[in-house]
């Protein structure tokens, strides 16, 4: 007996669904592989500034909540921060695990430092005159007043 058209094509949607999963359990070992050993050789890295550096890359490849968006929901608030104060938010609010990082002040520092550079925070001093961030809000856009006619 000849198979129905629907039976062929859930057949060959099985046997493709078959071999993507073959796939992506080849790629997520891989993938498990590359992590552990980059954390493991981090781990050792003497220089502070590479390994924080590799941890932070490997976060943003791994796409994990990492700093930046750590950073984005302690300030999310319109609060304006020391990298300390920013540091204690993110260990209080459990936005993120720090146990990987030996210096995890590095790392906020550099993350802030790149979310300057790209605008999307802006430093400023705080009372005690340190080094203090907060969000940047974009600035809305005025209309031009209507003129007469428009109205």
């Amino acid at each position: 007996m000849a198979k129905s058209p629907i039976i062929r094509t859930m057949d060959e949607m099985l046997e493709k669904l078959a071999e993507a999963t073959k796939v992506y359990r080849e790629a997520e070992k891989s993938v498990t592989e590359y992590t552990n050993a980059i954390r493991a050789l981090a781990q050792v890295c003497e220089d502070e500034d590479t390994k924080n550096e590799y941890l932070l890359r490997l976060e943003e490849l791994s796409g994990k909540q990492g700093f930046v968006d750590a950073i984005r929901a302690v300030l999310g608030n319109h609060m304006t921060m020391t990298p300390i104060a920013i540091k204690q938010m993110i260990i209080l609010t459990k936005k993120m695990s720090l146990s990987d990082y030996s210096n995890p002040m590095a790392s906020i520092h550099t993350t802030l430092r790149r979310m300057k550079e790209s605008g999307e925070v802006e430093e400023t001093k705080n009372i005690k005159g340190e080094k203090a961030y907060r969000l940047n809000t974009p600035k809305l856009k005025t209309l031009p007043p209507l003129d007469a006619s428009q109205k």
